[in-house]
């Protein structure tokens, strides 16, 4: 075989690994993740029903995202290449981001943030940033070191406020008088589009950083 063939050859696996990488992130992760946000979804469901009063409910709404972003970093892990960051630091730093975010997320009807004054306006935009800052700056800061790493920001955080969208879709469908398993059923499938979304937003980026 010619060297041009070997070259030709050597392209074409390398294309065939690429594509197999973007596909194994975007099965795994999507995996994950709606099944983190499941977890999530059906803790603030069952301790809203349950009437827990807060703080507790708030308490127990963000553990539920903790280990939503727990299982959404084992997740990208699984779907990572070999230079994988290491798995404490990874993981943990993800259920700290999703925790924060979880927390910012649930703020404003906990302390009846006034939507319509201008500080009100202003505290959701500035929290909205803060928010979708929160998973990837913490994943960011343990592998900051890392070549072109700073593009993971911003390139999840477009991710997620694309993604996220989602999440609000069943909301002119559900009320106080909507069954609890239609409202997991319903948020389950919308996590899984929101995970997809994600997913796919993420994939180039991650192959390039972890493959």
């Amino acid at each position: 075989m010619s060297f041009l063939g070997l070259s030709n050859a050597a392209d074409r696996a390398s294309t065939r690994g690429g594509r197999a990488s973007l596909a194994r992130w975007i099965v795994v992760v999507t995996i994950g993740e709606a099944l983190g946000f499941a977890i999530a979804g059906i803790v603030a469901v069952a301790a809203t029903s349950a009437g827990i009063p807060d703080p507790w409910r708030y308490v127990a709404i963000i553990a539920g995202g903790a280990a939503e972003g727990a299982t959404l970093g084992a997740a990208q892990l699984a779907g990572m290449g070999a230079p994988r960051p290491r798995l404490s630091p990874w993981i943990g730093a993800t259920a700290t981001g999703a925790a924060i975010a979880w927390s910012l997320g649930m703020l404003p009807s906990t302390v009846s943030l006034d939507l319509g004054s201008p500080f009100g306006i202003a505290a959701m935009a500035i929290g909205a940033v803060i928010l979708l800052s929160c998973i990837p700056v913490a994943q960011w800061a343990v592998i900051r070191r890392r070549a072109g790493a700073l593009r993971w920001i911003p390139v999840n955080m477009g991710a997620w406020a694309i993604a996220i969208l989602w999440t609000f879709a069943p909301s002119p469908w559900i009320d106080g008088s909507t069954p609890v398993g239609v409202i997991v059923t319903t948020y389950t499938f919308a996590g899984l589009l929101m995970a997809a979304t994600v997913a796919a937003l993420t994939a180039t980026t991650a192959r390039a950083l972890f493959a």
